[in-house]
This record gives C-alpha cells, sequence and structure tokens, in this order.
C-alpha cells in the first residue's frame, strides 16, 4: 500500500477569486470575523497494489497546529485502517523528524517512510487535493465560526473520497508513473 500524507490549514477568512458581475457592482464578501481562526487537517490518498483502488482520508484538527502527537495519533490510526505494510510519502515537515516520530516509526517495523524531495510540493497529489477544495469547494465561504468552516471542510473533502476518476487526476497532475488498471 502507497500512502501520500500532507498537512495544510483552512482559514475562516474567505478566499477571494475573481467572478462576473454587472459592470459596476463589485461584488463583495461581508464577514463578521475579527480574528481569523484556522483549522489544520491531515490528507492522505492512497494506492492500493491489489485492488488498483485509489482511497482518500483526511483527519481535521481544529485545536491549532498538527504537531508529532497528532502526528503519531493518525499514524496509530492508519495501521488499524490498513492491516498490511505501507510505504508512507511525505514532506521534510520538521514534525516529521521529530524524536517521538522516529522513535514511533522504529517500533512499527511494516511501515516505511519516504520523503519527497525538498520543495517538490508538485510532487504530492494531495496538494492537487488541496488546492482543488480551496479553490474550487470553498472559494468565496464565509463562514460564521471555527464549527461551519469544519462542516465545510469536511463535507468538501468527504465528496471527493470514494471519486476514483478525481483521485486519479490527481495522481496524474503530480505526473506520478503508477498504473492504477491492470
Amino acid at each position: 500500500m502507497i500512502v501520500f500524507w500532507d498537512e495544510t490549514g483552512f482559514l475562516t477568512l474567505p478566499t477571494v477569486a475573481r467572478t462576473w458581475a454587472p459592470r459596476g457592482h463589485t461584488p463583495v464578501l461581508w464577514h463578521q470575523l475579527k480574528h481569523h481562526h484556522k483549522i489544520s487537517a491531515i490528507g492522505m490518498i492512497s494506492v492500493s497494489p491489489r485492488r488498483h483502488c485509489l482511497g482518500c482520508y483526511h483527519f481535521l484538527w481544529p485545536h491549532g497546529v498538527i504537531d508529532e502527537t497528532v502526528i503519531v495519533a493518525v499514524l496509530k490510526q492508519l495501521r488499524r485502517h490498513f492491516r498490511r505494510p505501507i510505504l508512507l510519502l511525505w514532506d521534510h515537515l520538521q514534525a516529521h523528524q521529530s524524536a517521538y516520530v522516529r522513535e514511533h516509526l522504529a517500533r512499527t517495523p511494516d511501515l516505511d517512510v519516504e520523503y519527497f524531495p525538498t520543495y517538490a510540493p508538485e510532487l504530492n497529489p494531495i496538494e492537487a487535493l488541496w488546492s482543488d477544495t480551496k479553490q474550487h469547494d470553498l472559494i468565496q465561504l464565509c463562514p460564521h465560526d471555527l464549527v461551519e468552516l469544519e462542516h465545510a471542510v469536511d463535507a468538501a473533502l468527504n465528496r471527493k473520497t470514494h471519486d476514483q476518476h478525481r483521485l486519479a487526476g490527481y495522481l496524474h497532475q503530480a505526473n506520478l508513473p503508477i498504473k492504477l488498471h491492470s
């Protein structure tokens, strides 16, 4: 099993994009937040070598920054979900390289980790998932609070979970030599 992993954040401030409007009537996005808040997220795309299918998983963390304890907790969930050897591909985030994460990985023999090259996010298909979600599903969303943002992010990511065509598109965009059909 190959698993691509990445973290991101979603802000309560609206993401603004170009749109159509009648000449002289500039669209305005109203939001009532004086301070922006953030939901952190871990996302994974899995490639099954046996079934030739893709999976998409996410974990939302509305309590601040994702640190090594959260990463290890999600890694434990990942091991319970996939009961076969895993090749995990992720970036050089400092939390990925912490002593706590390294100790956990050393105790998990059927979980191998490889790192993407530094400054090469285009190789990770999860980056395309994040971009698609932020630039299409959540564009111009003005959530009233963190709970509304969390529900919107969760709904947007859940819609992509079983969409094999879309997930294959993320892999294709990363230009990875992975064959999905036998």
